[in-house]
């Protein structure tokens, strides 16, 4: 029985383990064309200019800010928060900083 009991607590650990990898690691890639920032997989450019990209991207929200797993997904890129205003967040990376905003259902990333 105990047997039984801990190999469905390793499976259940084992599956929480390859969730949190996937949502952080492989749902987000980076832009070259904004410093590196990673920019979730399924969101949609709407609009591109020199310094500024616009997504359309269903889990951003202006009032709860950006998902968990796409601020861990951009810490460990070795992005850190410097500030945050409001719906803006801004990063930094070496000589580069980054205004996310998040507004609902839309992502605009400034570069600075």
């Amino acid at each position: 029985m105990f047997r039984k009991i801990s190999g469905i607590i390793a499976l259940i650990v084992l599956l929480v383990g390859f969730f949190f990898i996937y949502s952080v690691y492989f749902s987000y890639e980076e832009q070259d064309e904004i410093s590196g920032f990673p920019v979730p997989k399924n969101a949609v450019l709407t609009k591109a200019e020199e310094s500024v990209a616009i997504y359309e991207w269903k889990k951003a929200s202006e009032e709860d800010g950006i998902p968990f797993f796409y601020e861990l997904a951009i810490k460990s890129e070795g992005w850190s928060l410097v500030e945050q205003e409001g719906a803006s967040s801004y990063y930094e990376k070496g000589q580069n900083r980054i205004d996310l905003i998040s507004q609902t259902e839309l992502l605009t990333i400034r570069v600075e």
